[in-house]
């Protein structure tokens, strides 16, 4: 059952139905209904993000993802559960593009390598509401596309394939890989005229939605906000060393069961290979059960070189990397030596894959995050059944598969729950602020969609002018770290003692460690430890006018 791709999708979407809004899924919500009403104006209105309103062009959000959760807006309206399941199709296009890619790569493996991926941490997770599943989805399918247009000689499906990246591009910009993965196929299969026809169908359709958009806005989206980013002062190189320890830490989260899966084939001894997962599974029991377990082993407090979880990931991704290294080795080398051919075309593409996604990672992440290396992850965990299918003395143990897919969970549920805090404290401060009052909010991600669901006005350091009767609903602590959840943007709102008079307080704390939110979605280590409530919402009363930073 779990290799048939529509039931992986539906274990997905219903997944990622139970989770309440999170981080950028606010904005992306924000979009979907200003589409829905004005769907030829798509960056026409101004969005609260952070900490004032900003307009929409200003905020990275290319349009294929708003458009279809658009159409399910004029559907349903804005109701992110039912905008979940419309995300079904995306789903399963993932699981049939990553299906048809087994069978080519990896014949054989698919009833095991299908749902180790599919349900791995760099999928069931992920979804959300956000770019970077759909991104991967339609990347996957232009690929599988182009493959299929490679045997067929067949130029519509070359050019359907080149449609088929582009979309994947105006999900997400990361996507813009996708091109040179189908010009490496093409080149390692020697299909040069189909890839040059693919590669331009790819790079017309990106082109055209920019050329549209800067004849409507006078900037085309990708191009202003590829204007924006700039180096620090260190400079580019030593910005992009700095994303090695993320990729290894997030790696050692959403590629460690296909990592597993392989090591069998790459020559690790069994034991070895069941010690490694054991130690897995108690390293990130302790990150999640073990309050401070996030202490500093090595450096400084304010500088900590070292933690127990950076310790855990980076020293499950470096095994992930490792294993990708070997089996890239087994390909290219052993089996040749073993095998003689002049050729094998589908072994260099694979390896060449994994090299190309990891090119793309380092160019184009701003910062790191575990959505960074879903590309990465998806692509290793085609090598790693690759090298399976190629591999007849040495199989996967078959504990392998619930592994796998039992991190996926894992990380899965830990993030959904982190989720919870924003969504309850909101809807409980919302029950604090008497029938008809006027109620400001400071906050952000999550907790700004259900702030505003509930009625609530976002409060704007030296715009707003709140009123003697208002109600104020602000985040209260900062963390170990100084760091405020859910983040309230670069001013802490903090009324003075004298202006209000405390309503009431509601926090969430509770025996487990785990916290995803925000480091999952922005920081080094997918999970870390904690020693503090996940949140704390104060409601206050104006005792008379008050003008924050005025």
């Amino acid at each position: 059952m779990l290799s048939r791709p529509h039931v992986l999708a539906l274990v997905v979407t219903l997944a990622n139905a139970v989770k309440p809004v999170v981080i950028d899924d606010t904005a992306y919500l924000a979009f979907a209904a200003h589409v829905a009403a004005h769907p030829l104006d798509p960056y026409g209105f101004e969005l609260f993000w952070y900490d004032a309103p900003e307009p929409a062009m200003d905020i990275l959000c290319p349009p294929v993802v708003p458009y279809w959760l658009a159409l399910g807006v004029r559907l349903f309206g804005v109701e992110p559960v039912l905008l979940k399941l419309w995300l079904f199709p995306v789903a399963w296009l993932l699981a049939w593009a990553v299906r048809d890619l087994l069978r080519r790569f990896a014949r054989g493996t698919e009833a095991v390598a299908l749902p180790l991926i599919v349900l791995s941490p760099a999928v069931l997770p992920m979804v959300n509401l956000m770019l970077d599943i759909p991104a991967a989805a339609l990347g996957l399918a232009a690929l599988a596309v182009f493959a299929r247009a490679a045997d067929a000689r067949s130029w519509k499906l070359a050019v359907g394939a080149g449609l088929l990246a582009a979309l994947a591009m105006q999900s997400k910009y990361t996507a813009l890989v996708a091109p040179a993965v189908l010009g490496w196929y093409g080149l390692t299969h020697r299909r040069f005229a189909l890839t040059a026809a693919a590669v331009a169908a790819a790079a017309g359709g990106f082109l055209a939605w920019e050329g549209l958009v800067f004849l409507t806005y006078g900037k085309a989206h990708f191009f202003y906000h590829a204007g924006q980013q700039e180096a620090s002062a260190e400079g580019w190189f030593a910005d992009k060393f700095e994303l090695v320890a993320p990729l290894a830490a997030h790696l050692g989260a959403l590629g460690v069961g296909c990592a597993v899966y392989a090591q069998r084939a790459v020559g690790v001894p069994a034991k070895l290979v069941a010690a490694g997962a054991v130690a897995w599974a108690a390293g990130v029991a302790l990150v999640c059960l073990i309050p401070g377990a996030d202490a500093v082993l090595v450096g400084p407090a304010d500088h900590p070189k070292l933690t127990l979880p950076a310790l855990v990931w980076r020293t499950a991704g470096a095994a992930v990397l490792l294993t990708a290294l070997a089996a890239a080795f087994q390909l290219l080398v052993r089996l040749r030596k073993q095998r003689p051919v002049r050729w094998d075309a589908d072994n260099w593409f694979v390896v060449g894959w994994v090299l190309l996604e990891l090119a793309g990672y380092f160019a184009m992440t701003p910062f790191p995050a575990a959505r960074r290396v879903i590309g990465v992850s998806l692509a290793l965990g085609v090598l790693s059944a690759c090298v399976v299918s190629r591999t007849r003395t040495s199989y996967p143990p078959r504990w392998v598969l619930p592994f796998g897919v039992g991190a996926g969970v894992l990380v899965a549920a830990l993030d959904a729950y982190d989720a919870f805090p924003e969504k309850v404290l909101a809807g409980r401060a919302a029950t604090a602020v008497p029938a008809g009052a006027r109620a400001w909010y400071s906050g952000h991600w999550g907790f700004q969609f259900y702030c505003e669901r509930a009625g609530m006005v976002p409060l704007v350091v030296g715009q707003s002018e709140p009123a003697a009767g208002d109600y104020l609903v602000l985040p209260r602590f900062p963390d170990a770290t100084g760091f405020y959840r859910p983040y309230p943007g670069n001013v802490i709102v903090d009324p003075p003692a004298e202006v209000v008079e405390k309503v009431a307080e509601f926090e969430w704390g509770d025996w487990l460690a785990a916290q995803t939110i925000p480091n999952f979605y922005g920081g080094i280590e997918p999970v870390v430890g904690r020693d503090h409530p996940r949140l704390r919402v104060a409601v206050y009363r104006l005792t008379r006018a008050w003008a924050p930073g005025g």
